[in-house]
């Protein structure tokens, strides 16, 4: 279970091994071990123990925007757990090893990013010609992946590839979307458009998911390949986020081609000439919660811990 704190004034305690959490909507008692993170984006009190009991029974806490971006977080970790694995993360982020794992990720998502697109095309009535363009655009980039080779210069190429493809994906989505939620480009924080903004909440929860795996199996999440050049960051966490991008993704199309989404989900702030923030307001984070909670969590982890394991067993060594 995702618990999120976005009424202001909010009170999270701790009640033996339940969090006791109260607000202007009542008051709700949930034990401790149905839940999977804690995410904070409002104004909000939370006791020492209550930090306590996210510490024992490794709860990530987790500090957000309201738009959902996550700002800070706390987190249990064992700094001497597999030294070896760590120093080997370190000592490869630019040797062969790294190219390929840099090729395997981006093949991964480009191959999602494929295989969804088909989905979609198969289970439209009409035709959408920017669809099959995309399809097979990315068939080609997939094929072109293939062919780099390691070379100073490997990794400005693979990350293009991922751009180019990116740019096909996401015009072929905007257009199987309903007329009323298509958008332009994609757009981060804030999103200029309702399709983003629900996107980049759902990335958030991908984010929080990846982070939390690696630091169980023993990585380090400060130390990636695609973005290693991303100073202070936790950059294999936004690594291997890559590789669920497509599957978070599906999520969004659902509830927005399924009709789930509607007007009431968004609050806009414009000026005379557009809109420049789309943010989500407390009905659609909580139906975004349940359909990710109910259908995706499970999925999204399992795809976080095999790659973990395949990432230790290629830096064992």
């Amino acid at each position: 279970m995702i618990i999120e704190i976005s009424t202001h004034g909010s009170t999270i305690k701790r009640r033996s091994d339940q969090f006791i959490i109260a607000n202007e909507d009542g008051k709700k008692e949930i034990p401790a071990e149905k839940v999977d993170c804690i995410i904070i984006s409002s104004n909000s009190l939370i006791s020492t123990q209550a930090i306590r009991l996210c510490i024992e029974k490794q709860i990530q806490l987790v500090i957000s925007e309201y738009t959902g971006r996550p700002v800070a977080r706390l987190w249990v970790s064992n700094p001497g757990r597999n030294t070896i694995i760590r120093r080997n993360q370190y000592l490869n982020e630019d040797t062969t090893l790294s190219f390929n794992i840099i090729k395997d990720i981006v093949k991964t998502k480009i191959s999602r990013q494929k295989s969804l697109l088909i989905y979609l095309r198969n289970n439209r009535e009409n035709r959408i010609p920017e669809i099959d363009i995309a399809i097979e655009m990315i068939t080609k980039y997939i094929e072109r992946l293939g062919q780099i080779n390691h070379k100073p210069e490997f990794k400005n190429n693979i990350l293009g590839i991922e751009g180019l493809c990116a740019s096909y994906y996401f015009k072929a989505i905007s257009k199987s979307m309903p007329a009323q939620w298509t958008f332009e480009k994609r757009s981060k924080h804030p999103a200029t458009d309702e399709f983003n903004a629900v996107l980049n909440y759902v990335y958030g929860f991908g984010y929080s998911s990846m982070e939390k795996i690696i630091i169980m199996s023993g990585l380090d999440p400060n130390a990636g390949f695609c973005h290693s050049d991303v100073y202070g960051k936790p950059t294999l966490s936004y690594d291997l986020l890559e590789i669920i991008r497509p599957v978070l993704d599906r999520l969004v199309i659902t509830l927005f081609t399924k009709k789930i989404v509607s007007e009431n989900w968004f609050e806009k702030q414009q000026t005379e000439e557009k809109t420049i923030g789309v943010y989500l307001t407390k009905i659609a984070r909580k139906k975004i919660i349940d359909s990710y909670t109910e259908k995706y969590q499970k999925v999204i982890d399992r795809e976080g811990w095999n790659f973990c394991r395949k990432l230790i067993k290629m830096l064992s060594f």
